[in-house]
């Protein structure tokens, strides 16, 4: 299931920048670097899989899925590299809420 939410991760990233990224200009990159950068930091501490982890970036998939869903609608539907996006995070924040869950009630190292 790790693998699954990065998969979903990287892929999102890929899908937020292209669908910011046409046309090209040196302003839309910026805005898409930016755009993409809480992702980009979540990534490494993601494979790591820890819990604080996980819950950070359930709430950070909640403020891009609340975006993307404006932008969606703003667009009457006419976007699809907004949507694709929009249904990429969405399935990340299931399978990172799953992914949380689990690593809560597995057995301790400690214990």
């Amino acid at each position: 299931m790790q693998r699954a939410v990065i998969g979903c991760h990287v892929l999102l990233i890929a899908a937020l920048v292209a669908s910011f990224v046409p046309p090209s200009s040196a302003l839309r990159l910026a805005a898409a670097a930016l755009l993409a950068l809480p992702l980009l930091l979540t990534l490494p501490k993601l494979v790591q899989a820890r819990r604080t982890t996980l819950q950070w970036l359930a709430v950070l998939l909640v403020a891009y899925i609340g975006g993307l869903s404006v932008e969606v609608v703003a667009r009457l539907g006419d976007a699809p590299a907004q949507s694709f996006a929009l249904l990429v995070a969405a399935l990340e924040l299931g399978l990172t809420l799953a992914l949380s869950r689990r690593t809560r009630s597995a057995p301790s190292a400690r214990g």
